[in-house]
């Protein structure tokens, strides 16, 4: 292991010396990161629409599909979502509610989604129901975080958006079993979850995917932070990665990258029924 260690060291310096550290650096990032399966967001290829068609195959033949869209953008993921359920034979047990926050991108979901079923807010989840101020970076964009009272009241590059809680709007709404809720808030992510403690404690959610990225460290966030708000409840947490989940017995120091991803949180009941890819760390 030594003499392993002290080649890899020089092979590592000579090629510093030929190609640059930049060079090497970034290199071995995509190394690291490919190894690690830390696929990147794109709706094509993290997994996502995989997701949707294991569900759809595990459900009971008769049973009502409540999904809720977090952060729906300009709505790809619903789209794909009621397509996946069509091509399923299930398109009228679906029963999709999409929120967006940004009003510019909501006029852009609202005209993807006209004439499907789907139910469209546009408003933010959180863990608090009133109202935030959400940065954009770019017109109908709608990817930063609302920020309550975070932002001057100059800032032109922000918008006052409505707030709720996912607790709140499914009592409202009268949704008692959650198949699938989907979260893309943009490092708001783990104050959606937050503000849904009652749905997770009384496991009235089947499945959760939620996105993981740098933006966490700007709302101070960790992924520890997920597994301690699900796990004692029960959930299984993992990865989404093409062709599978890579499920972890625990939070781990090896996860917390901020690298981008999404993971799952579900049930013991659906996790055993689904692909899993095992993780490198595991011994085997």
């Amino acid at each position: 292991m030594i003499t392993l260690r002290k080649a890899a060291t020089a092979c590592t310096d000579a090629a510093c010396a030929a190609a640059g550290r930049r060079n090497v650096v970034r290199a071995a990032r995509f190394v690291l990161y490919r190894a690690r399966l830390d696929i990147p967001g794109y709706l094509s290829c993290n997994g996502a629409l995989a997701l949707q068609q294991w569900i759809l195959a595990e459900l009971p033949a008769h049973a009502s599909i409540q999904v809720i869209d977090v952060g729906a953008g300009v709505g790809r993921w619903s789209a794909a979502m009621l397509a996946a359920a069509r091509s399923a034979g299930r398109l009228d047990a679906v029963d999709l509610h999409a929120f967006e926050p940004s009003v510019g991108t909501f006029a852009l979901l609202a005209k993807a989604l006209n004439g499907s079923q789907a139910r469209l807010h546009n408003a933010a989840l959180s863990d608090r129901v009133g109202w935030a101020r959400m940065r954009l970076p770019a017109p109908a964009a709608g990817r930063s975080p609302p920020q309550p009272q975070a932002l001057p009241e100059a800032d032109g590059t922000a918008e006052v958006v409505t707030t709720t809680t996912l607790d709140a709007y499914a009592e409202q709404a009268g949704l008692d079993r959650l198949t699938l809720v989907r979260i893309d808030a943009g490092g708001h992510d783990l104050a959606v979850l937050r503000g849904a403690r009652g749905l997770i404690s009384g496991h009235c959610i089947w499945a959760v995917q939620f996105s993981y990225c740098h933006r966490w460290i700007d709302a101070r966030c960790y992924l520890r932070d997920a597994f301690e708000l699900l796990q004692p409840h029960g959930y299984r947490l993992g990865k989404l990665v093409p062709g599978g989940i890579e499920f972890y017995p625990a939070w781990d120091a090896e996860l917390e990258t901020f690298a981008e991803g999404n993971y799952v949180a579900c049930l013991p009941g659906l996790a055993d029924r689904l692909p899993v890819i095992r993780w490198w760390k595991q011994p085997g």
